[in-house]
């Protein structure tokens, strides 16, 4: 399934974020527009300012014009005295058009020029009315009809018409700028609609895609699942067959190669007491052979009962000191001991909530592989306990032939030897071992030395303790099962 899906979510994803993307390019694309906009509208704002001081700075020219145009035809100088009162008015205009003309190199000294212009223009009026005040009206008409004022006022004329030339050809040139402006955003809009169209429609193919893939990935996987399953169900039978084959292989060892195994063994230690000495000397090497071979028939046999038993008992939950353990183990091996002088030592050890029975076997292989293994010196066997944060360590070091490292877990196997010759046994005590601390909860490994010595270790959890054991008995009395 994610053979399907994984290529198909990945191409998703990328076109959800390129989907995405695109609203933020809109969103930086406007706000540039916007800021140029912006800009584009503050500086034709500005325009109008300049071209509407302009304008209202050549209206005052043109009052002072029509002012002394009605004092020359009536003689009243009623025409006049408008003007004197507008001097506040006069420098409040004058200094708004310098102000709105600074910083615009291309009017601003024209500008400066017109407002020269008008404060000249001015300057004549007020002199018409101080010389109408001092030498009376023909004397001032006779300066009014001189030119010099009629100049003045051309060269306002053509001042301001230069001037406001300027302002309309530098606003049109930022209308222009801002119709593009706004006609290629347009063009950019309609682009990118037409891309998120397309992108969206992608997008629902390929989600189409990917549902109608997941829901062919579901069905194969459940599918597989049906079909593992039936496997497992058929495994199992398998199993269960192959137990119960176990089991019968088990009943008929315990029985029928029993019996004649022990008739076997009877006659042949018979023939062996009443007729060794009395044929050759390969008559009995012969006998011996079969008395040994049914012995050890006798061993495998028991063995393999012994590991059909694991499979089918339970741990009885009791408290068991492992020094009562290891006592009893030591007169089990009592002949044993006594024939190779060995010396069986050990520290304090724990009392845990085990299978008596099994760990007396447990601690009895153990010390009997370190007999039967032994070297030429007798052997000394020390068996020690620790605990740590999870669980009691035992040990049972021994100073026989010891074995090279890289066969540590092979021992374990059944019917493992590493010493075959020589030595009585079957094979199957570490195997035996192994289940039993297992089944426990343990595990057991080895460390060896060759010409040294072995040491085996097994650990069982700290939760065997008695104390803990019990409680667990009161509360829930669980058994194990193998």
């Amino acid at each position: 399934m994610s053979q399907i899906t994984l290529p198909v979510q990945t191409k998703t994803k990328r076109r959800l974020a390129f989907l995405f993307s695109i609203p933020l390019a809109f969103s930086l694309v406007f706000f540039g527009v916007d800021v140029a906009a912006e800009h584009t509208d503050i500086e034709l704002m500005k325009i109008r300012t300049v071209y509407g001081a302009v304008v209202a700075v050549r209206a005052l020219a043109h009052d002072a014009e029509s002012g002394e145009r009605g004092f020359l035809l009536t003689g009243n100088d009623r025409y006049l005295m408008p003007l004197e009162g507008d001097k506040l008015l006069l420098d409040a205009r004058l200094s708004n058009c310098v102000e709105a003309a600074t910083g615009r190199p291309e009017v601003e000294p024209q500008v400066r020029k017109l407002i020269d212009l008008v404060k000249k223009r001015f300057g004549e009026t007020n002199a018409v009315l101080n010389i109408q005040r001092t030498q009376g009206l023909p004397a001032a008409v006779y300066s009014v009809r001189s030119g010099e004022s009629e100049h003045t006022m051309d060269e306002i004329r053509t001042t301001t018409a230069a001037v406001l030339k300027e302002l309309d050809r530098e606003a049109s040139r930022y209308d222009d700028r801002e119709r593009k402006l706004y006609r290629r955003t347009f063009a950019f809009y309609t682009a990118s609609t037409l891309i998120v169209i397309g992108v969206l429609a992608w997008l629902y193919h390929e989600l189409v895609s990917y549902l109608t893939a997941r829901d062919a990935a579901l069905a194969e996987l459940e599918r597989l699942n049906a079909d593992l399953e039936a496997r497992i169900a058929e495994r199992t039978h398998d199993l269960t067959e192959a137990n119960e084959e176990l089991k019968q292989f088990a009943y008929v060892a315990s029985h029928d190669l029993q019996e004649p195994l022990r008739t076997i063994t009877s006659f042949s230690q018979l023939l062996e007491a009443r007729y060794k000495g009395h044929l050759d000397e390969d008559a009995d090497e012969f006998i011996g052979y079969i008395v040994t071979s049914a012995r050890r028939m006798t061993g495998l046999i028991n063995g393999l009962l012994t590991l059909a038993r694991l499979r089918r008992t339970g741990q009885r939950v009791e408290p068991v000191s492992f020094e009562k353990l290891l006592q009893e183990a030591e007169i089990s091996l009592q002949a044993s001991i006594r024939e190779s002088g060995a010396e069986v030592l050990h520290g304090p050890l724990p009392e845990l909530v085990v299978d008596q029975v099994q760990f007396c076997q447990v601690l009895q292989n153990l010390i009997s592989n370190a007999i039967k293994y032994r070297r030429e010196e007798p052997p000394k066997i020390r068996i020690e306990a620790y605990r740590d944060s999870s669980s009691w360590v035992f040990s049972v070091r021994d100073n026989g032939r010891g074995f090279n490292q890289e066969f540590a877990e092979r021992i374990f196997g059944l019917f493992q030897r590493l010493h075959p010759g020589g030595v009585d046994g079957t094979g199957m005590g570490l195997s035996i071992a192994r289940k039993i601390v297992t089944r426990h909860g343990g595990r057991i490994w080895a460390e060896s030395q060759e010409g040294v010595g072995s040491t085996f270790h097994f650990s069982l959890p700290v939760s065997l303790e008695s104390s803990r054991g019990r409680k667990s008995k009161e509360t829930s009395a669980p058994v194990m099962q193998a």
